[in-house]
């Protein structure tokens, strides 16, 4: 078989934001630190992200990797201020996801913010008993309560008007390659592990595109009624008639052991087109303030360009060099997102 065109994990979450350096401080708690900053004059950056205006782009790192990293886009003009306090319950919706050593200290901050009357969207933390879902890491016996560990996350999500993120605890047990943690911050972290999509189809075939063309790799499939929702009900806002479909990809290296499975992933939720979800798509694309752009390395552009074409992305622009003089080209791809994708 051909190699896959995907080359890691996720690259880069695009948050456009109106001051480079507060933003950099702020993420900076998390783990991540100022590195390569370029530019863009105003018609290449229309060519390639589809918004008339000039562009200033930071890259921030996190430690040594080659994934999960975040691009600060500053525009001279923004075309809005985004999603804002949104919640994560929308038609074309983008969060990111990092593990943390803890959920609870995030959370804490989030109460003086809001004392403070800093704009504050969260839920509180939700624990989620992976050794129920999987009791044969427990050699096929639940855990008894109080008397044996248990195996499982607490899940925190927080959204301000710039960032909108999910952060993970674990509890008795380690993923070694499902990110890396930054002891050295306020809040010890990883780099991105995942990155949430959120979207209304009708289609299943459109996740095609992330195994067949990409190459990523389908590791979960799964119809998630409201009554199976625990985790999801309020994080999601659902309702009784609620059923969403959650696709998670992984990349092309990644297995399926503890201990192989990769950082960089892909989690999709998909709703069918009576639910009734807001549609986001003007207020979370390149130009827009937040979360608005996703970024992935790629084998042969060039080939992966007719590739795209031919899966059915649409708003394909020409192959040519972004901020950082690297090859690209940005599509939207049959779910209705906008992905910027680059020459490894």
């Amino acid at each position: 078989m051909a190699e896959p065109q995907a080359v890691g994990g996720l690259y880069e979450t695009g948050i456009g934001v109106p001051d480079l350096d507060r933003a950099t401080e702020y993420w900076g708690s998390f783990g991540f630190r100022a590195g390569p900053e370029a530019s863009l004059d105003i018609a290449v950056a229309e060519d390639l992200y589809g918004h008339s205006s000039a562009l200033t782009s930071r890259r921030l790192l996190h430690q040594d990797s080659d994934h999960g990293l975040i691009r600060l886009m500053r525009w001279d003009s923004p075309s809005n201020d985004g999603v804002g306090l949104k919640p994560l319950r929308g038609h074309i919706s983008r969060w990111t996801g990092q593990f943390v050593r803890s959920a609870a200290d995030v959370s804490n901050h989030a109460r003086v913010a809001e004392t403070s009357g800093l704009p504050i969207n969260d839920l509180p933390p939700t624990f989620i008993d992976l050794s129920t879902y999987n009791p044969g890491l427990f050699d096929g016996k639940a855990p008894r309560p109080f008397l044996d560990p248990v195996i499982g996350v607490s899940e925190y999500s927080l959204i301000q008007p710039l960032s909108r993120q999910a952060f993970l605890e674990r509890f008795n047990y380690e993923s070694k390659m499902l990110g890396t943690y930054n002891d050295d911050c306020l809040f010890p972290a990883t780099q991105i592990a995942h990155i949430g999509l959120m979207f209304t189809s009708d289609d299943h075939g459109v996740y095609d595109f992330y195994d067949q063309t990409l190459g990523l790799k389908r590791v979960s499939d799964t119809p998630v009624p409201y009554e199976r929702a625990t985790a999801s009900r309020d994080a999601y806002d659902l309702i009784e008639s609620d059923t969403y479909w959650a696709v998670n990809f992984e990349e092309p290296r990644s297995g399926a052991g503890m201990d192989e499975r990769r950082s960089g992933r892909l989690l999709m939720f998909r709703f069918e087109s009576g639910s009734n979800l807001e549609d986001l798509s003007e207020l979370a694309r390149p130009g827009c303030l937040g979360h608005s752009l996703n970024t992935w390395r790629i084998r042969d552009l060039n080939a992966f360009h007719d590739e795209c074409g031919a899966a059915g992305c649409t708003n394909l622009t020409s192959i040519q060099l972004d901020e950082f003089g690297v090859e690209a080209f940005t599509c939207k791809t049959p779910d209705e997102f906008i992905w910027t994708f680059i020459q490894a």
